[in-house]
């Protein structure tokens, strides 16, 4: 009966993540669709640099997510852990912001931010 529960949480576990990747791949979507040159679509990397502290959170999500990942590939035990989920989550945000930004490109070109 053990398995039966830890089965059903694992797989709400994975359904969430696979929901935050269909929300990043929607906004990605809609990036792409509405993109022109005139338009901030793909601007949200100025605000990183206008507000350092976001810049910092932005690095501190990416860099242990990255690392964790990476490093349950040599040691798969790390996906047993709660961390790895949210490294998984971390990834998602990171790769869905820098997608939101190549999708708007791809779709019109250089955008004028400033």
């Amino acid at each position: 009966m053990a398995f039966g529960r830890d089965t059903a949480k694992e797989g709400w576990r994975w359904a969430l993540i696979l929901l935050h990747v269909l929300l990043w791949g929607a906004f990605a979507l809609q990036a792409y669709r509405t993109a022109s040159t005139d338009k901030y679509a793909s601007c949200w990397g100025l605000i990183l640099l206008y507000f350092p502290p976001l810049n910092m959170l932005f690095w501190a999500i990416a860099t242990p997510s990255l690392a964790v990942v990476v490093a349950a590939i040599f040691r798969p035990s790390i996906c047993r852990h709660s961390f790895f989920r949210a490294a998984c989550h971390g990834m998602i945000l990171i790769i869905g912001l820098l997608f939101c930004n190549y999708s708007a490109y791809a779709a019109a070109g250089q955008v004028k931010c400033l």
